[in-house]
């Protein structure tokens, strides 16, 4: 993993490899971002492997299945608020 000053950015992405391990974005040597190359990846895809309501459903769901066998519906289904 490489690390970059977010000051840095512009120069860098021109050089960027996409075959290279991420790349880890700081401000001030403290972790901001990271950019990691993808490929054969749809946005709804990317969205949802990022977002904190469906990564807990996910979670709550690999609970359910190990500690009870099976998924429950309550634990797949999304809140209507």
């Amino acid at each position: 993993m490489k690390t970059v000053e977010i000051s840095e950015i512009s120069s860098l992405l021109e050089k960027y490899d996409k075959t290279e391990q991420p790349l880890i974005l700081t401000r001030n040597g403290q972790p901001l971002a990271a950019l990691f190359p993808i490929e054969d990846v749809d946005l709804e895809t990317l969205s949802l492997s990022i977002n904190p309501k469906f990564i807990s459903i996910i979670e709550k769901s690999r609970k359910s299945k190990k500690e009870e066998g099976r998924i429950f519906l309550e634990d797949i289904q999304l809140p209507l608020t």
